[in-house]
Parts: structure tokens; sequence; C-alpha cells
């Protein structure tokens, strides 16, 4: 059902419902109006016989028959007229209504003469009041009816609309659901047509950008395991090349170290080259560890204990020259075996975050910490905080660099989530406070 077809059935509903109220209310007013019209017949046909009646009645009953003329007179049945009754004196027996003073001019007046000589005089006068009841009960009637049908189509479109726009909430939700990257939620048949086709079409679109986001995500894993590969590759290269000609060369120099120590000059030449060559060996052993930081075990099924990977990391950072830097490490438990594919990425993950202390955060203090949800033992949680500088905008520095960036690909595409806040709120050094929650099989 469309929405038009909608609202022209509820709108038809809601008119023949109050047609039937009004036709209802009108046949009541015009059973009232009729009794009250064949009532005031009646009274106006007993006033007639009563003062007919009048004329003849002995003396003795005059009372009594003033007293009935009375009764009909304040009964306020008569309808249309009214009437006033005075003796042969001019003394007002029975006093015509006040509101019907205002149609004195329009009177009638009756003479009923006794056989006894006495006499008494009858007013008749027009009297509008139950006319005007009339029109005035008629008109707040009508506005009555009226109001009354404003107000049940005002309610039933709104309930029309209530219901026709009510599956908007599921669609909105759905939306907000979309944007935070959830492609899960999924929106079911809806009874206006034009609101099912939006949400046929939302179904779709989710399940293309889910499919599509497990693809990227399926080529993000792959390319960082392309690039693992490549760097253990290039390592097995420097260790093969560089490293034995490295070893080679130092075996050389220490044969020519013995061989020049009665040469001063010439040995203490030697023995500078001997430093030199020990540095580059010592840079190149950093390296190899900077390419394939768990030395050479091959992935698959294989697990890697995490704590000496951080441990020699966070060392190498310690005790770089010219630093001033305390770093505090922590990983509980202390021996935590994982596979492969998750130490390397919690390692490249701590990796880029130093880099990014270093060079930006002019930080005192670095704390990391690896720990396993004790609520969810698949979650593994990474947090380093500084206390250095801060960072005006995530967003920007991301755009702006690979180290965020990288952590950010690392975890999208293992599914985990990213929270960057300043590690002291309101602080003149805030620091930083980067916190990953990895999904993870058991740990070993």
């Amino acid at each position: 059902m469309d929405m038009t077809s909608l609202l022209m059935r509820r709108s038809a509903w809601i008119f023949l419902a109050c047609f039937g109220v009004a036709l209802a209310v009108a046949t009541l007013r015009a059973q009232g109006d009729i009794r009250r019209e064949s009532q005031g017949a009646d009274q106006l046909a007993q006033l007639v016989g009563e003062l007919s009646t009048l004329q003849n009645i002995a003396p003795e009953s005059l009372a009594g028959q003033v007293g009935k003329l009375r009764d009909i007179s304040k009964s306020g049945k008569l309808r249309h007229l009214d009437f006033q009754l005075e003796d042969g004196a001019g003394q007002i027996l029975i006093p015509a209504a006040p509101t019907a003073s205002d149609a004195m001019a329009r009177r009638t007046q009756l003479l009923l003469q006794r056989s006894d000589g006495s006499r008494f005089q009858a007013t008749l006068i027009p009297n509008p009041a139950s006319e005007q009841e009339e029109a005035v009960s008629g008109i707040l009637g009508m506005a009555g009816l009226f109001l009354a049908y404003g107000l049940a189509m005002l309610a039933g479109l709104y309930g029309a609309v209530r219901y026709a726009f009510g599956p908007l909430r599921g669609i909105v939700a759905a939306i907000a659901s979309f944007r935070k990257q959830d492609f899960s939620a999924r929106l079911p048949r809806l009874p206006v047509r034009e609101l099912d086709h939006i949400a046929g079409a939302l179904n779709h679109l989710a399940e293309a950008l889910a499919a599509a986001e497990a693809r990227q995500k399926h080529l993000s894993l792959q390319m960082l395991t392309l690039q693992e590969d490549e760097r253990a590759s290039l390592a097995i290269e420097l260790h093969e090349h560089l490293g034995q000609g490295l070893t080679a060369l130092r075996a050389n120099i220490a044969y020519l170290l013995r061989q020049t120590g009665e040469a001063p000059r010439l040995n203490a030449a030697v023995r500078d080259m001997e430093a030199q060559t020990a540095a580059i060996h010592q840079e190149i052993r950093s390296l190899l560890r900077h390419l394939q930081p768990d030395a050479g075990k091959e992935s698959g099924h294989t697990t890697v204990d995490l704590q000496p990977l951080l441990h020699e990391l966070v060392k190498s950072w310690q005790d770089a020259s010219g630093q001033n830097t305390v770093f505090h490490l922590t990983v509980t438990p202390h021996t935590l075996c994982l596979p492969r594919e998750t130490s390397l990425i919690v390692y490249r993950m701590t990796q880029e975050a130093l880099a990014n202390i270093a060079r930006h955060a002019n930080a005192g203090q670095v704390d990391i910490s690896v720990c396993i949800d004790a609520e969810q033992p698949a979650m593994l949680c990474w947090q380093v905080s500084d206390d250095g500088v801060g960072m005006a905008s995530p967003e920007a520095a991301m755009s702006h660099g690979n180290g965020l960036a990288g952590i950010r690909e690392r975890v999208w595409a293992r599914g985990g989530s990213l929270d960057i806040n300043p590690r002291t709120a309101g602080a003149g050094r805030p620091g930083l406070s980067l916190s990953v929650r990895l999904p993870v099989g058991e740990p070993s």
C-alpha cells in the first residue's frame, strides 16, 4: 500500500465515522425538538381550555382555577407564547415571564366575561425565548460537531501518519549503524510501499558495503602479510650478504691488529676501523631486529611470546643516545604467547607509537601495557600513553603522517577498535593515550 492510499483510506474511515455520529446526533436532536413542540402544543391547548373554563366555573372554584393557570405559566412548557392574567380591577394575578416583557407591544388581549358580572383579562404575549434557546443550542451543537469532526480528523491523520512513518525510526537507526561502519543491521518488510522500497535499497546497500568492507579487510591483511614477508626477505638478504661480509671484515681487522702491534700509528688506524665496523655491525643487527623481530620464525600455526619482542623494542629506544624519556612496559600475563600474526601487529603498532612519541611528543614518561581482557578472553587490550604535549587533531595527524594511520589500518583490518584521547584532561601537557582492542584466539 502506498502513502497516498493509506492516508485516503484512513481519511475516508474517519469521515464515515464522523458522518454517522453527526447523523445520530441530528436524529436525537430532531426527536427532542418534536417532543418539545408536542408538549408546547399540549400546554397551549390546555391553556385555552383552562381560560375557557375560567368564564363558567363556580365562584368558589375560581381560586383553584387560577392556580391551575399559574401552574401552566410556571411549567415552562409553553412554546412561543406567554400569558398574563388580570382581574376586573386590573390586579395582576399571574404575571408574564420577564423575557416576554419586550414583546408586550405585540400582545393580544382576551376579555373573559363571567355570568356573575365579574371579568378577567388574559393577555397573550409572543415569547421568542424558546426559539432563541433552540437557535443558540443549534449553533453550539453545530460548532461542537465541527470541532469534534476536526479533532477526530486530526487524530486520525496523526495516527495514520505515525503508522506510516513509524518505520522511519528503524530506517534512521539502520543508517546510524551504517555510519558507524556496522553493516549487520537489516530492515524488515514495511507496510508502506515507498518506505519498503527505501528499506530494500538500504538492505542491498548494507550487503554491498559489508562485502566491500570484507574484501578491503582481506586485502589489507594480505598487504600487511606481504609487507612482513618482504621485510623477512630483506632481513635474510642483509644477513646473508652484509652480515657475512662484515664478519669476514672484522676477522681481517683482528688479524691486522695483531700484525701492526709494533707500529703504533698504523695500529691506531686499524683500531679505529675496528670500532667503526663494530658500530656498523650493531646497526645492521638493530635493522635486522626491526625488519624481523621474531628472529625468523615462520608464519602459520606457530605462536610467539610477545613480552621478549616488546622488551627488545622498548630497550632499543631506552638505550638510544640522547634519550631522556623513561619507558615502562607491562605485559600481563608475563608469558603471553599469541599467534605470530597478532604478535607482529602489536609489535608494529608499538613501534609506530614510540616513533611518533619520539618525533612529536617531547614526553618524559611513556607507559606501554598489553593484557587479555578477563571478561572477554578473546579481546587483546593494548595501550600506549605519554605525558607529552598532546595532539590537537588526531584526524589531521592521520592525514599528514603514516604512524597513526598505520595503526588505524592494522586495527581496522583485524576488526578491532582504536580510541585516541588525552592522557590527562585539562592539563597544560595533556599527553596522549592510544587504546586498542583486538579480537584474538585463545592465548597459549
